[in-house]
């Protein structure tokens, strides 16, 4: 049986062409859904007529889909990056703001109905949970990981308290990495080294809570992507950086990988945080201390991978096309030398990814990207 694989993402989205492409030549059939195409360019319905239920997506360059026909043990949704981008130009100033509210309702509503028994990577509902810092630290300690003080807070006595506490030097961090812009250029929001004299004045604390915690020393770093019970780990040297040290991704171009071999224990954590939140994939963030603990950062439900493959060598492209046809959290995985690399397909699929970006809708950039 054929397996479909619809892909949930936006124009350009190049892990999106790449695992597609790794999914055509495993003999299944992926189905790019452009997700911003909606509501300017595509219609998406749902139908109840007494006991049956219709669901039509017009997605551009595909027929009409209509997922009840589709079994659902043959079809695997990869909620990649769903977005909207409702067009400004084409309503008035005022009604704006109630299209955009009514079609993120609906949206949601949608993909919370939408083809409940195929295998989802991951659910839509417990994905937007599981995005969440809080709830992500404490199912972590309520599972027993190491996880470094961490104050969530608007509170300006609270937060120079806090830093007092932890030596005067702590980590700030945003709930959420959107860039700041002007016509000019922008600037982007990296885990950053703070201290009490650099803090911004009270008003400002209050009206933008923040996560500030605790500075942990590091040996090296921990990128580990779980999908379903398999996991594959990079050794991050940020230390080894002169630009990374706080935060590795301001240290792309000098940053290496290594593979890792994760204890068994980091393991079963992983996936049971994993279960605890909800989902079947994530890219977690690990410290290694100088006296070899293990500590958790985050886990992002849709992190990226592909720089990944590219600096440790790790085939993550395969293994991940692997769990996306099989459709199983206990997928097996392609022991073979034969395994399909990211380097492989690239070239393949680069001019599609562009060309994609002036056929279908770039939703509005709410956060920066990371390197792919």
């Amino acid at each position: 049986m054929t397996r479909t694989i619809l892909i949930l993402t936006e124009p350009g989205d190049i892990h999106a062409y790449v695992v597609a492409e790794a999914l055509r030549l495993k003999g299944g059939m992926p189905i790019i859904w452009h997700t911003a195409d909606f509501p300017s360019i595509a219609t998406e319905s749902i139908l109840f007529q007494g006991q049956k239920r219709t669901t039509r997506l017009a997605i551009p360059g595909t027929p009409l889909l209509d997922l009840e026909t589709i079994d659902p043990s043959s079809l695997t949704i990869w909620n990649r990056r769903p977005a909207l981008a409702v067009d400004a130009t084409v309503l008035h100033p005022a009604d704006v703001a109630f299209a955009e509210m009514e079609c993120t309702i609906f949206r949601r509503s949608l993909f919370s109905v939408l083809a409940r028994d195929a295998f989802w990577v991951n659910p839509p509902d417990s994905a937007v949970r599981a995005s969440r810092k809080l709830v992500q630290h404490q199912a972590a300690l309520d599972l027993g990981l190491t996880v470094p003080d961490t104050l969530y807070s608007n509170d300006p006595e609270g937060i120079r308290a806090f830093i007092r506490t932890h030596g005067g030097t702590i980590i700030y961090k945003p709930f959420r990495g959107l860039p700041w812009r002007t016509p000019e250029t922008s600037w982007v929001p990296y885990t950053s080294l703070l201290s009490g004299e650099a803090l911004v004045p009270d008003e400002t604390l209050r009206n933008a809570p923040g996560i500030y915690q605790e500075l942990v020393p590091k040996q090296f770093e921990l990128r580990i992507t779980v999908m379903g019970s398999h996991s594959l780990a990079a050794k991050v040297l940020s230390q080894e950086t002169v630009d990374g040290k706080v935060d590795w991704r301001k240290a792309y171009a000098e940053l290496q990988m290594q593979p890792f071999d994760l204890p068994m224990e980091v393991h079963d954590l992983c996936c049971a945080l994993l279960r605890r939140l909800g989902i079947v994939f994530g890219c977690f963030d690990f410290i290694v201390t100088p006296d070899g603990d293990f500590v958790f950062l985050e886990v992002n439900e849709m992190g990226q991978f592909l720089f990944v493959e590219t600096s440790a060598g790790i085939p993550l492209v395969d293994t991940f096309s692997e769990f996306l046809m099989q459709g199983r959290v206990n997928f097996r995985q392609n022991r073979s030398k034969d395994k399909i690399r990211y380097a492989d397909v690239f070239s393949k699929v680069e001019s599609e990814a562009i060309a994609s970006k002036q056929a279908h809708v770039k939703p509005p950039d709410q956060s920066f990207q990371e390197n792919q």
